[in-house]
């Protein structure tokens, strides 16, 4: 059994550090930084569901929306790891559990599907949050645990192996764009 190649859609220091992780770990896997939109359309340019990509396709802590016809095109189910738990899905959820004064975060690892931040999770690691911290102290922890749980999935998402779906759900409550600008619209109207 040959190990499948890696494509990492992220920013370069995440997918350098990646590529040291999978080193370090004995793994065989050839990885491909796929760093911007023009690189993930260069990797699936020749590609299809009946022609796909041979390996997998790890989003790591990105907004980047990957297609459809994208993620149809892997032989392997693609993962994403979200810079969130299961009860924030979507962008800024962050910045929401902040303002929610959350006291328990982390990160989410799980198939990637249309819509985003829906699939079947696969991982999440959890830590306590003070909830009155600062912002850049969950930002580092949330990276750290990113770090740690991909870690931990590696040995699996670097093989010919299935995912294997834990006990968690994503949350119906959907962080956006517009739901944090509406937010702060009404702290402002609130203020004023």
């Amino acid at each position: 059994m040959s190990a499948p190649p890696l494509a990492i859609l992220s920013n370069m220091t995440s997918c350098a550090a990646i590529a040291a992780m999978v080193s370090a770990k004995g793994l065989s896997n050839q990885i491909t930084a796929v760093t911007s939109r023009e690189a993930l359309d260069r990797l699936f340019a020749e590609h299809s569901a009946d022609a796909p990509f041979s390996g997998r396709l790890i989003g790591f802590v990105t907004d980047m929306i990957v297609p459809a016809r994208y993620l149809a095109a892997t032989r392997f189910t693609p993962v994403n790891f979200h810079p969130g738990p299961p009860e924030y899905p979507g962008l800024r959820a962050i910045e929401f559990a902040f303002r929610d004064r959350a006291v328990s975060y982390g990160v989410t690892a799980h198939a990637m599907t249309l819509p985003v931040d829906s699939g079947p999770i696969i991982g999440v690691n959890r830590f306590a949050s003070s909830g009155n911290g600062s912002e850049d102290a969950l930002r580092y922890e949330t990276w750290r645990a990113a770090y740690a749980l991909l870690l931990h999935l590696l040995p699996t998402l670097a093989a010919e192996a299935p995912l294997k779906r834990i006990d968690a759900e994503w949350s119906g409550k959907m962080c956006s764009d517009a739901a944090w600008r509406a937010l702060q619209a009404e702290d402002v109207h609130t203020e004023s």
